[in-house]
């Protein structure tokens, strides 16, 4: 473990406290509102993007930390002697992963290795801390890598949302649907998977949304590596996440859970009351 750094971005959502104990180096993606920019998880939280937002009345952009950023959070640790781990969020989503590659170009790669989770946020924090125990056990680089390159592509993550204002702002849904959507009560479920993120299901009600979540998870708990399932929610959501992980538990048996709140550039395409779980699947 002492040659070997794990980095992920922001995107991944660990707890400062997970971030600490297992001594994860973050690069953080940054929110724009309008020429201001702002680094995730250093010069604003979740909270404070949700008040400017509605003060703004607008969605902040969010964009990639660049290959110059990258080396500058590397450097320091090629320069110990240190072989780099770097777990991204899903190239399907933002060019984070590619930008990676081009800072791995330029300190060698055989001192970088960079991983393409396919993911973000709660899988992604859960590839994270697989990663780690896998340093723990004394595990090879390489080794590690392709276990975690085996393990990245075989997982579901679900997440519902409790108002189309983001999306709608996002662009990511239309006024009408918007107008029909919140008027009729209509919660669409998010799947990300290796193939990219896309509406799943479309439900009346959001705990419909999050029974059919359950259920997806019921159907595959006896698939289900490690028997462990991550969940999410956005700040100030935490009441609907532990109910949701009370089902879970009731539903499926399974009761080692990783609990995460959804951090500000998912937040600002997903907006408040959003809640998610996700699992990773046995081959």
């Amino acid at each position: 473990m002492s040659n070997i750094k794990i980095f992920s971005d922001s995107t991944c959502d660990l707890s400062p406290e997970d971030i600490k104990q297992m001594d994860i180096g973050i690069v953080p993606l940054s929110i724009v509102f309008n020429n201001d920019v702002y680094k995730e998880g250093i010069d604003i939280n979740t909270k404070q993007l949700f008040k400017m937002v509605k003060a703004q009345k607008v969605l902040p952009k969010t964009s990639a930390p660049s290959p110059a950023e990258f080396v500058e959070h590397f450097k320091p640790f090629v320069d110990e002697g240190k072989t780099i781990i770097y777990i991204s969020l899903s190239s399907k989503v933002s060019s984070t992963y590619n930008n990676a590659l081009t800072a791995a170009e330029m300190l060698g790669n055989d001192k970088v290795k960079v991983i393409d989770s396919l993911d973000f946020c709660c899988t992604l924090g859960g590839l994270v801390k697989y990663c780690y125990n896998f340093c723990q056990s004394d595990m090879a680089v390489d080794d590690i890598v392709n276990e975690i390159t085996k393990i990245k592509d075989n997982y579901k993550l679900f997440f519902t949302v409790e108002a189309l204002d983001y999306l709608h702002m996002g662009g990511r849904c239309s006024a009408t649907q918007l107008i029909f959507g919140n008027t009729l009560n209509i919660k669409p479920i998010i799947l990300m998977s290796k193939d990219g993120m896309d509406v799943w299901r479309k439900t009346l009600g959001k705990k419909k949304a999050i029974n059919l979540m359950i259920e997806e998870a019921v159907r595959d708990k006896d698939k289900i590596r490690y028997n462990e399932i991550h969940i999410g929610c956005s700040v100030g959501n935490e009441g609907e996440l532990n109910w949701l992980k009370k089902q879970l538990i009731k539903e499926t048996g399974i009761t080692k859970y990783h609990e995460y709140e959804i951090g500000c550039v998912i937040s600002s395409h997903c907006g408040e009351g959003t809640v998610g779980l996700g699992y990773f699947l046995e081959e």
